[in-house]
């Protein structure tokens, strides 16, 4: 069946094979990418509560989030339109960190110490919560333990 001839069986078993590394590699990205944008937004927390967060240092919290983007994009051109729940929830986790770091931008040219802190609380457990969710369907998956 794949011997010499039969390119068309060949290109398609190969393209199989490479789609199949990508979804079991998968769920370690995510996760992966899950725990780094967990910290980079509890330092942000903890750069903001200090007083240290400047506009300039703000790419160190947003180069994540462009990184989890383009996994995600490359994850749902490879689903064909049936998106595992893991990375609907993976989105999520995405566009609420977005809304983080617009919060915590706010937040630092406006308040300073333990105020902002204290303001940033909310906004960061909403993020660790979409972080748990995409936790949560990985597991369900059997993606990660």
């Amino acid at each position: 069946m794949v011997g010499p001839g039969g390119t068309s069986v060949k290109a398609a078993l190969a393209f199989v094979l490479l789609a199949g590394c990508f979804w079991r590699s998968y769920g370690r990205a995510v996760a992966t990418h899950v725990e780094v944008l967990l910290g980079m937004a509890r330092k942000g927390v903890d750069l903001v509560a200090n007083g240290r967060l400047t506009a300039e240092s703000m790419p160190e919290l947003t180069y994540p989030l462009e990184r989890a983007q383009a996994f995600a994009e490359t994850a749902r051109t490879r689903a064909a339109g049936r998106p595992p729940g893991s990375l609907l929830a993976f989105e999520a986790l995405l566009v609420r960190y977005r809304s983080f770091l617009d919060t915590l931008d706010r937040v630092r040219r406006q308040q300073s110490g333990a105020a902002a802190g204290r303001t940033l609380q909310a906004p960061l457990a909403t993020v660790e919560a979409a972080g748990e969710a995409v936790r949560v369907s990985l597991r369900s998956e059997g993606r990660i333990r």
